[in-house]
């Protein structure tokens, strides 16, 4: 089944018969995978939200107070 995220493309195939896990450790599998995924982006985001460069009001120095 093909699993396609945002600019990653993974092809997974599973082979009927004597698999190790049953498919409900898989969906489990699968859904664990893609909530670690989004979070690696949120912290992502949240790190370039900290490390950005953002132009603040200096009222108080341009009076000169």
């Amino acid at each position: 089944m093909p699993v396609h995220i945002e600019e990653m493309t993974n092809e997974v195939t599973v082979v009927a018969g004597d698999l190790p896990l049953t498919e409900a450790q898989i969906e489990k599998l699968v859904q664990i995978i893609f909530k670690r995924l989004a979070d690696r982006h949120l912290d992502a985001g949240r790190i370039r939200a900290a490390t950005k460069l953002r132009t603040q009001s200096t009222s108080s120095f341009e009076l000169g107070e």
